[in-house]
């Protein structure tokens, strides 16, 4: 379903995490046009990727990366304080040994069979990442995330934002925001993962009733 990858088991996972850096930056640069200063060609590893973070990945039946996300403690240099600060226009980004920050939350589209594949994937992300969390103390979750997103977020974590939305260059605005972790979080993830396919059925339908909508 997922593997954790921490520090302590790491050394198992040495090929895996070289094929989760190459799938990053074939999306994250590739597909979305991001530009990250110093990253080697075809590898996303950044200043962010450190000892102590850990990595939830997703494989497919081959044993390819077609999901990861990362998160690092708060207590350490993170991306709101070294790189975001002013997004956090509304409250301060949070700090402290139960709060980390989650990143590179990047998925494989193109790997998916479909869009019910593609949401069981990204439910089997945040549900290691839940469980990481619950495991260890970790009750909230900070992120920098587009507006889009955040609002996926609130359906599965209860969330509010660190600062009001700013838009960058492109069509995205993104948000600073903080997410509570805890069972109830978890189990509405399970139960997205089980009902999965009527989920996607249920927004495709809405969205064909809004096409017609405006086509009419």
């Amino acid at each position: 379903m997922f593997t954790i990858i921490t520090p302590k088991n790491r050394h198992q996972y040495e090929d895996v995490l070289t094929d989760m850096h190459h799938m990053r930056y074939r999306i994250v640069v590739g597909e979305w046009g991001w530009d990250i200063p110093g990253l080697a060609p075809g590898c996303d590893k950044d200043q962010f990727d450190t000892a102590k973070t850990v990595y939830v990945v997703v494989r497919s039946a081959n044993g390819a990366v077609i999901a990861t996300v990362r998160v690092n403690p708060t207590t350490g240099p993170h991306m709101l304080s070294e790189l975001f600060a002013d997004y956090c226009d509304l409250q301060p980004f949070p700090v402290g040994q139960h709060v980390w920050e989650c990143s590179r939350f990047v998925t494989d589209r193109a790997a998916m069979a479909d869009r019910v594949d593609d949401l069981r994937v990204r439910c089997q992300l945040g549900i290691g990442l839940t469980v990481y969390c619950l495991d260890h103390g970790i009750n909230r979750l900070s992120w920098l995330t587009h507006q889009k997103f955040y609002n996926l977020v609130q359906q599965v974590w209860r969330t509010e934002p660190l600062g009001l939305p700013k838009r960058s260059d492109g069509d995205w605005a993104w948000i600073a925001a903080v997410s509570e972790i805890d069972l109830a979080a978890l189990d509405r993830q399970l139960d997205r993962h089980r009902n999965a396919e009527s989920i996607v059925a249920g927004y495709t339908g809405a969205k064909r009733v809004a096409a017609q909508a405006r086509s009419a």
